[in-house]
């Protein structure tokens, strides 16, 4: 575990910010398309702090949570933490009573089922598993020969109410290598091969996953990243604000490094000509120069081989020399590197240097500090490594926490969000009406940009969305419409106001797609409701509200988000509806997948795809009174003050 906040300044700490934790799990939300994202803390979040991490990412819309061990688990169960947890390394003495007892979901490979299903028996608890399948990494899984067998013996057991199966995953290998697609193609097609004899023999997992951060990262340059987006991510390193690609640094996709390692400079001496430094005498100075001391050694994670690695002082960027010792390296200040802003420079003749003891000393950050990928470059290791080596020794403190509602309103600028709010609606109807609560600040020319996954409620809150602006009944989800304009209603609760247009964006491919649809004759007259239109309608307006909407973690999806029903493209699609709406009627609106029914041969119109689909999900919206996280953003001039809500 990490030390909690020291009341006094620390002689050396990790610096994490949580807010940007948070930044980076909307913004993962955002590449992952809708799909559930669980937040992967294992290793103390990766040297981070898993419970303060685990807190910020659910408070950001996280649905999951995962670790390596059950006992990780346990800890953030310990912790106060509800959300639905997956832990899938096991030994032969991991606490399987344990994990059951505090509703942890385990991984499982094979050897472990028997394991399980005592546990369960002594417990009265059935288990909650997904099953791994070894697509070619050679870790954890079944292996693609003892699958079948393995998923035999998981269906006596379900069917015994022994356990269910809510999921099935494997972990790709060399996905940060976009080079060797074919070789991850290769793991995918091997999971869709267990996902279907798995289905054939019975079981129903609604949870398929693969993509770890490179898999996410790296989806959109595939030819087809549904192959490796599936139903959930599981992201680690992205997390954290760190890029796995060589050639690809966190701010290429969006991303913040949420940790700082800084402490203050301890001794700076002058030195002559030919003096050494550190143990084995490494590294001698060229000349005559001065000596800053870092106390930072390999006891607090810093690698001892990383001689060359940077080090910030004020300004400037220093190379560490010689070699790093236990609690201790060095820096030359007469090697004084790259200016990390503009500077006089150091004098490296022995005059007075423009370091001091006390000066604060930054190994690594964001921004303008070094990044964590120059350490692993100078360590001959990865950025990963980096974090998470980082001892307990240095205190870890964090900044910009959530507040009790789960806001996170500090440091929430830092990704251009002026403001953030979160509210929990338990019930559709409070999702209506917390709709309804901020159509009561909107006006013509308002653009709001809305997220969630499928059944998440983006229908359910656009209609309390047209309800508080007075527009007509009649919103349904426009997944098979880009775009619908619904007129303000002369005999509603506000006449004369303006209209809604409820735009679908997922399968529009960027701006360019969004300009076709003509939405600029009507942004400043209407208010513009865009689902999923993150990179594509942003220059709409330099003013706009995001809405991520994330369902209860746990819950299941409702009828069709396992079974998708597939349009003329191929593309899976649900669709909600209201009572009493016709979805034949669909005047106004821009179709998109194909013509329809021309009256020849039994091909379905999209009026009749829609209208089986919404039947469909009537259902779906009876049963959905379920809690959401409700996370508002606030961006440009027009929302300068947070909603009142």
């Amino acid at each position: 575990m990490t030390s909690r906040q020291p009341r006094q300044p620390s002689e050396r700490s990790a610096v994490v910010d949580l807010s940007a934790v948070q930044h980076n799990v909307r913004r993962l939300a955002e590449l992952a398309r809708g799909r559930r994202l669980i937040a992967v803390v294992k290793a103390d979040a990766y040297g981070h702090g898993a419970v303060p991490v685990a807190r910020a990412a659910l408070a950001a819309g996280a649905h999951m949570l995962g670790t390596a061990h059950a006992s990780e688990a346990v800890t953030l169960r310990d912790a106060g933490t509800t959300a639905p947890v997956l832990a899938w390394l096991h030994t032969p003495a991991t606490d399987f009573e344990q994990a059951l007892r505090r509703d942890i979901r385990l991984g499982l490979n094979g050897w472990e089922l028997d394991a399980v299903l005592t546990a369960a028996r002594a417990t009265g608890t059935p288990a909650t598993v997904h099953l791994k399948i070894d697509s070619g990494l050679g870790r954890n899984g079944a292996t693609v020969e003892e699958w079948p067998g393995f998923v035999e013996r998981v269906v006596v057991a379900q069917n015994a109410g022994l356990l269910r199966v809510e999921g099935i995953f494997t972990h790709l290998a060399v996905a940060d290598e976009p080079q060797r697609e074919a070789e991850t193609v290769a793991q995918l097609h091997a999971l869709s091969d267990a996902v279907r004899i798995a289905r054939d023999a019975g079981l129903e997992p609604t949870l398929i996953h693969a993509a770890n951060t490179p898999g996410l990262l790296g989806a959109q340059d595939m030819a087809d990243p549904d192959l490796v987006l599936r139903d959930a991510v599981r992201v680690g390193l992205g997390l954290y604000g760190l890029s796995p690609f060589a050639d690809r640094t966190p701010e290429d996709f969006g991303l913040r490094p949420a940790m700082t390692l800084r402490t203050r400079v301890a001794n700076v001496k002058a030195v002559p000509a030919g003096h050494g430094v550190s143990y084995g005498f490494a590294y001698r100075t060229a000349g005559p120069t001065h000596l800053a001391l870092i106390p930072l050694g390999y006891a607090d994670g810093v690698p001892r081989v990383a001689t060359g690695a940077p080090v910030r002082i004020g300004d400037r960027v220093y190379p560490v020399v010689g070699r790093i010792a236990m609690d201790q390296c060095v820096v030359d200040l007469s090697l004084d590197g790259e200016p990390a802003a503009s500077s006089s420079g150091v004098d490296s003749s022995g005059a007075e240097p423009a370091v001091r003891v006390g000066d604060k000393a930054v190994l690594f950050g964001a921004g303008e500090d070094p990044s964590v990928t120059r350490w692993a470059d100078a360590a001959g290791t990865i950025n990963y490594e980096i974090v998470t080596r980082i001892s307990p020794r240095v205190p870890r403190e964090y900044v910009n926490a959530p507040d009790a509602d789960g806001a996170g309103t500090a440091g929430s600028a830092a990704d251009g969000a002026v403001w953030t709010l979160t509210r929990h609606p338990d019930t559709a109807h409070d999702t209506r009406v917390l709709a309804e609560r901020v159509a009561e600040h909107l006006r013509a020319g308002d653009l709001v940009m809305l997220n969630g996954d499928l059944g998440a409620g983006k229908t359910t809150f656009t209609q309390g969305l047209g309800r508080g602006l007075g527009v007509r009944d009649g919103i349904i989800s426009p997944t098979f419409v880009l775009s619908r304009v619904h007129p303000n209603d002369p005999d509603g609760p506000h006449p004369g106001g303006p209209d809604l247009v409820h735009v679908d964006a997922y399968r529009l491919d960027s701006a360019a797609d969004v300009d076709d649809i003509d939405l600029e004759d009507t942004v400043d007259t209407c208010v513009t409701v865009v689902e999923w239109g993150t990179g594509k309608v942003e220059h709409l307006s330099d003013s706009r509200l995001v809405i991520d909407i994330v369902r209860a973690r746990g819950t299941q999806d409702g009828p069709g988000s396992t079974d998708p029903v597939s349009d003329a493209t191929g593309a899976e699609s649900t669709v909600g509806t209201t009572d009493g709406e016709d979805p034949a009627d669909l005047s106004g609106a821009v179709l998109s997948g194909g013509s329809g029914s021309d009256g020849e041969g039994d091909s379905p119109s999209a009026a009749d795809v829609i209208r089986a689909l919404n039947d469909e999900w009537k259902s779906a919206e009876q049963l959905s009174d379920e809690p959401r996280a409700v996370i508002v953003r606030g961006y440009g001039p027009r929302w300068a003050d947070p909603l009142q809500l």
